[in-house]
């Protein structure tokens, strides 16, 4: 994602792409990854065209709507050249007070983009160190962001890179550089991404995971901005869908209420599932008909932050029972797989392909027996982090067994891992196993009869590397 102010829109040059299109050129040489450019702006001059380039913005302006562009386009890397705007139009004559105030302002644009995206590469270019008249302004800011590397965000995925000195008919105007100019920025930025590449940093995780519902009544968990944590999501009795973002949790950076993000279709929550249907990470709106038919609407952002796009319905389903009807990732390619139980509690697969619009779904057969009837203590959740749904049990006493998915019944079996939990409560209606570190694993949450909810990290379960007490993460809605 380029993002940043006109610079990145490409003021003043010719082709309108900026440092977009030699960028682009450049990375094309190339094999090691593939580059597509994201953003919801877009511009002539250069084959992908996406960016969140915003003429005049300021780095206040940027974090103002930085929320809504991450959650659409989920960027694996960010390229970021901000703060002229800030230094230039601050009328504060003493300007190393304004070099504080903007340089405050993006390490605060920074912490929000890793708080929404952890796993996120920001790549900050300096500003360029001979912008007429803000030369030692500029040149204290970029001493200040390139500390940041070392302090705030010491072990995090943010790198500076030192911005080229352009002079003479390398720039535009007295802020903007030209096509020659232009050249200069995207050889920093491509070396930047080459670096992090070869350091790790820029890998796309090999499949997401919000593959697998989690939830029961009115509160459901999935990840819905594709950040990998569980967030916390409501359904009304009218059907209307809220959700408050995991940042971390109560005591571990909070929550952000998102607000309503859809009306809904039914005030029915045991129809309404939410689980990552296409494999971009994020929980898509699922809802099981009447009759059994599932129909599906795309997680976009939602209402007030992208829109949903309907896809219509993706199967006729096996049963209009829905509560036979579980949502989970079983092999692990990041799609949510349709599994139904029999009453008997023996479990079966119609493995993702892309459903009845786009594709199609792959009988898997019956891959376990099952071990309970009670269909209300057992959970399919990822417990190992491997990608692939496991099966989890509740029992009668609140322990908790697992056994891990290595391909199910005639499929690579599965591997009993025993008693993982001896659990807090022997009411199972009350525990729900969803990732809420982004992690890959399941942790384990209770809900608490006031609604609040505690949580132990899933650091392997008991006999294999325990749990972490994470305290109330939640008061409850």
């Amino acid at each position: 994602m380029p993002l940043g102010d006109s610079i990145t829109a490409g003021t003043g040059s010719e082709t309108g792409a900026g440092y977009r299109l030699p960028l682009w050129n450049m990375s094309a040489t190339q094999s090691r990854y593939t580059v597509d450019f994201v953003g919801s702006a877009g511009s002539a001059g250069v084959p992908d065209p996406d960016n969140e380039g915003h003429s005049g913005a300021r780095i206040g302006d940027i974090r103002a709507s930085v929320d809504t562009w991450l959650t659409a386009a989920a960027p694996d890397v960010v390229l970021l050249h901000i703060g002229i705007n800030d230094l230039d139009k601050d009328p504060d004559p003493d300007k190393q007070r304004a070099v504080t105030r903007a340089a405050n302002a993006f390490s605060d644009l920074v912490t929000r983009i890793v708080q929404d995206k952890p796993n996120v590469t920001v790549l900050a270019q300096g500003l360029i160190p001979t912008t007429g008249g803000l030369q030692e302004q500029a040149a204290s800011f970029n001493t200040k962001i390139k500390a940041l590397q070392y302090t705030t965000f010491a072990g995090k995925k943010y790198r500076y890179l030192e911005p080229p000195a352009l002079s003479g008919n390398e720039m535009f105007d007295r802020l903007h550089p030209s096509d020659f100019g232009y050249a200069r920025m995207a050889g920093i930025f491509h070396d930047g991404l080459e670096n992090a590449v070869t350091a790790g940093l820029a890998e796309r995780p090999t499949a997401p995971r919000a593959g697998s519902e989690a939830g029961w009544g009115r509160v459901k968990w999935a990840d819905f901005d594709g950040d990998g944590r569980s967030d916390y999501i409501t359904v009304n009795t009218l059907g209307a869908v809220s959700v408050w973002l995991n940042r971390g949790g109560d005591g571990h950076g909070g929550w952000e209420e998102y607000g309503q993000v859809a009306t809904g279709v039914t005030g029915d929550s045991t129809r309404v599932r939410f689980a990552d249907f296409d494999g971009d990470g994020r929980a898509d709106y699922i809802l099981i008909g009447d009759t059994g038919s599932v129909t599906v609407h795309l997680n976009k952002g939602g209402d007030g932050h992208g829109g949903w796009k309907k896809i219509g319905q993706v199967a006729t389903g096996t049963t209009s029972d829905a509560d036979h009807v579980r949502f989970a990732d079983i092999d692990g390619d990041g799609k949510t797989d349709y599994t139904t139980f029999s009453p008997r509690g023996a479990l079966s697969v119609y493995l993702n392909r892309g459903g009845d619009t786009s594709g199609s779904w792959t009988p898997y057969g019956q891959i376990a027996t099952g071990v309970t009837g009670d269909l209300s203590r057992v959970r399919i959740a990822d417990f190992d982090g491997d990608g692939r749904a496991d099966y989890n049990v509740i029992n009668t006493s609140g322990s908790l067994t697992t056994y891990l998915n290595r391909g199910g019944d005639g499929h690579g079996g599965w591997d009993e891992y025993g008693q993982v939990a001896t659990g807090v409560t022997n009411d199972q209606n009350s525990v729900v196993l969803a990732d809420i570190t982004g992690e890959g694993r399941a942790d384990y949450l209770h809900t608490n009869p006031d609604g609040s909810i505690e949580a132990y990290l899933d650091d392997g379960g008991d006999g294999h590397g325990g749990w972490i007490p994470y305290g109330q993460i939640a008061t409850g809605a």
